[in-house]
C-alpha cells in the first residue's frame, strides 16, 4: 500500500509522523512525506522520500516571534493571517505532489489534506499529539492559556473559538474546495476532525470522556535517535552532578540576548549545572565549567535520562520524551497546546507551576530550578510515571490497532 504523510508544522509535528512512517515502511508499505521545505534534512535522515509543500516553518516562527511569546490574544490575528497564506500554498502545492496514494495521513496544520484526499477518492486521517484540540468541557480550546476552568466556562470558550474558526477559515476553505470541484463544508471543526488518531500516552494526556465521537488513542510515536551523545557532552556529564537541560525548541524569540542573559543568571543563582540548547530562538550562552551550550540538534531521548530536570517550551514531543526519561520538567509555555501541557505537568506533580514566558526573568527561572531539583517528590513521581511509558510501543499500537481501520475507511 502507498501512504502519503502530509505534515505542516514544527519538528514536534514532523518527528512522530516519521516514526509512524518508518513503522509503516518496515511493514512493507511505500511511504512518502510532504512537509515544509525546512524539514528535508530531518525526513531524509529518517530514510523516507521527501517532497516540499508550503512555507518554511522556521522562517514563519522567526518572523512572527514577537506575536507568539505568551500573547494568545495578540497572536490570534497574525497567526491566522500566516495560516491562511500557507493553506493556499497547501492547496496549490499538494496536488502536484499527492499522486494516487492508497491513504493520506495529515498532521499539524495541514488543512488542505482532507479536501485533496477527497478529490482523489482516498481515505484521510489526521494525527494529533494532544487531546486539547478535541472539543471537551474538560479543557479550554488549544489557544487559550486557561486550561483548568469550570466545565461551563470551557463550553463557552469552545463556542467562542468555534465562531472564530468558522469566521476566519470556512470561506477560504470553501473557495479552495470550489476550485477543486468539491461541495462546500458546513463546519470547519467537523471537517478537520472527522477522522483523528490521538498519539499521546494516556497517563499524561487522557482523552476526555465527553469527546464525541471518541477517537482511537495510542501511545506517543517516538522517533528513535540516530545520533549518539558527543564526546564533549559525555565529558561534561561526567564532570559533576546531573545538570539541567534548558531549551525552547522550535520557538522563535524576538529578544534572544535578554533571554540568554536571564538563563545565565538563573543558572548561577540556582547553583546548578546546565546543558543549554540554542534551538530556533538562538539561545546563545557562553561555555563555562557550569554551562555547556549546544547549537545543533541533540538526541533528547539519550540526553534526558541524565538530566536533573528539563526546562522547555512545552511541545508535546519534548513533554513525552522527558516523561519517558523520568526527568522532572519546568515548562515555559509560548503558545497553543503548550498551555495545556504546562498545567498537566503541574497537576501530575512532575514539575512546579509553569513559568510565564513573556515575563521570564532570572529570578523566576532560578526559583523554579531550585524547587524542581531540591524537591525529590518531582523526581520520584516522574520515575514512577516513566515505567509504563517505557513499556509501551506506540508505533506497534498504531500499526496493530489503527492500520486495519485506516485501510477500511
Amino acid at each position: 500500500m502507498e501512504i502519503l504523510l502530509a505534515i505542516f508544522g514544527s519538528e514536534g509535528d514532523v518527528r512522530p509522523n516519521l516514526a509512524l512512517g518508518q513503522g509503516l515502511q518496515a511493514q512493507g508499505h511505500m511511504v512518502r512525506v510532504c512537509a515544509s521545505p525546512d524539514s528535508r534534512r530531518l525526513v531524509e535522515a529518517a530514510g523516507l522520500p521527501f517532497q516540499p509543500v508550503g512555507s518554511d516553518v522556521r522562517a514563519l516562527m522567526a518572523a512572527n516571534a514577537r506575536y507568539y511569546i505568551d500573547r494568545p490574544y495578540r497572536a490570534a490575528g497574525p497567526m491566522t493571517r500566516a495560516l491562511k497564506v500557507d493553506i493556499v500554498k497547501q492547496f496549490r502545492d499538494l496536488p502536484r505532489r499527492i499522486g494516487r496514494p492508497d491513504l493520506v495521513i495529515g498532521s499539524g496544520l495541514m488543512f488542505a489534506g482532507p479536501s485533496l484526499a477527497e478529490v482523489i477518492g482516498r481515505p484521510y486521517w489526521h494525527t494529533m499529539f494532544t487531546p486539547v484540540i478535541l472539543r471537551s468541557c474538560a479543557h479550554g480550546p488549544v489557544a487559550f492559556p486557561f486550561q483548568r476552568r469550570a466545565p461551563l466556562f470551557n463550553r463557552l470558550l469552545w463556542l467562542l473559538a468555534g465562531f472564530g474558526l468558522e469566521l476566519s477559515l470556512r470561506g477560504m476553505l470553501n473557495r479552495e474546495r470550489r476550485h477543486l470541484g468539491l461541495a462546500p463544508i458546513p463546519n470547519v471543526y467537523a471537517h478537520l476532525t472527522a477522522r483523528v488518531i490521538l498519539a499521546a500516552d494516556m497517563e499524561l494526556a487522557p482523552q476526555p470522556e465527553d469527546v464525541d465521537p471518541p477517537c482511537p488513542q495510542t501511545g506517543y510515536w517516538h522517533l528513535s535517535p540516530t545520533e549518539e551523545l558527543t564526546p564533549r557532552l559525555e565529558q561534561f556529564l561526567s564532570q559533576g552532578p546531573p545538570p539541567v537541560y534548558i531549551g525552547f525548541g522550535s520557538m522563535g524569540d524576538p529578544h534572544p540576548a535578554s533571554t540568554a542573559a536571564a538563563v545565565r543568571q538563573a543558572i548561577q543563582m540556582a547553583g546548578v549545572r546546565a546543558v543549554v540548547q540554542s534551538g530556533w530562538g538562538y539561545l546563545r550562552v557562553e561555555a563555562s565549567e557550569r554551562v555547556l551550550p549546544v547549537t545543533g540538534r541533540l538526541p533528547h531521548a539519550r540526553l534526558f535520562p541524565h538530566m536533573a530536570a528539563v526546562v522547555h517550551h512545552g511541545g508535546a514531543g519534548t513533554v513525552m520524551t522527558a516523561a519517558r526519561a523520568g526527568a522532572p520538567q519546568v515548562l515555559a509555555p509560548h503558545l497553543l497546546d503548550q498551555y495545556y501541557w504546562g498545567q498537566r505537568i503541574q497537576r501530575l506533580g512532575l514539575g512546579p507551576r509553569p513559568l510565564t514566558r513573556r515575563r521570564l526573568d532570572a529570578r523566576a527561572l532560578a526559583s523554579a530550578l531550585q524547587a524542581v531539583v531540591a524537591d525529590g517528590g518531582f523526581r520520584s513521581r516522574a520515575a514512577a510515571l516513566a515505567a509504563p511509558l517505557r513499556a509501551r510501543d506506540g508505533i506497534r499500537e498504531a500499526l496493530g490497532l489503527l492500520l486495519p481501520r485506516l485501510v477500511r475507511a
